[in-house]
């Protein structure tokens, strides 16, 4: 029977990445979810596999493949027996990646999506806060603009590869007096003067 879904290319990629997560992945998953954070070297495993690229722009190192693509790789993440490092590679491929190239400009781009693809950056999504998780209607960091930059206050948590990213994908309201409607996304370098990390030792999910 022929699947309406997905193709004998698309069952080619889950046969490969089968064996990939297989051969790269599971065998390390315990000491990740032991040690609350992923070895480097996998990242730059996945860039050179193409998986961070797969609906991204050939001009910055994607593939631009169908949607079917990454369903199956988020499928076969959650096959792996840890919830910590599926969590931390769709945040930084379908959260951090997707917001760059929806809303950044060919310099954004450049310096921060295009080695995501690669797996020589990675990114995050800071949204939820410590007063009122991921009510976004409740946020409490502001940014405000002085001259050609932004002043970034506040305060972010559980965010998913926040202690070991290159780069954070802030929410914070720039005009408060309207509400969620105030919202904007900046990107932060991690080496920023001013970005402070601290790890939480949590229950579960810990390599994300």
């Amino acid at each position: 029977m022929t699947d309406i879904y997905f193709s004998e290319e698309h069952e080619m990629f889950r046969t490969s990445l089968q064996k990939f997560l297989e051969k790269e992945v599971k065998p390390h998953v315990d000491k990740w979810e032991e040690s609350g954070s992923i070895d480097r070297f996998i990242w730059n495993r996945f860039g050179e596999m193409g998986y961070f690229g797969l609906p991204y722009p050939e001009a910055y190192g994607g593939h631009e493949l169908d949607l079917f693509y990454t369903v199956i790789l988020l499928e076969e993440l959650q096959k792996v027996n840890s919830g910590g490092f599926a969590a931390a590679i769709w945040a930084h491929t379908y959260l951090a990646m997707t917001h760059l190239n929806a809303e950044g400009n060919h310099h954004i781009k450049q310096e921060y999506l295009a080695p995501s693809i690669t797996g020589e950056k990675i990114g995050c999504l800071a949204v939820s806060e410590p007063f009122g998780g991921s009510d976004v209607a409740g946020m409490r960091s502001t940014a405000a603009r002085h001259g050609e930059t932004y002043i970034l206050n506040g305060s972010k948590t559980f965010i998913t590869n926040g202690y070991y990213c290159d780069y954070m994908v802030v929410a914070a309201k720039t005009s408060p007096e309207i509400g969620n409607k105030g919202i904007s996304m900046f990107v932060v370098d991690r080496s920023l003067k001013g970005v402070s990390v601290s790890k939480l030792d949590k229950l579960g999910w810990r390599a994300s």
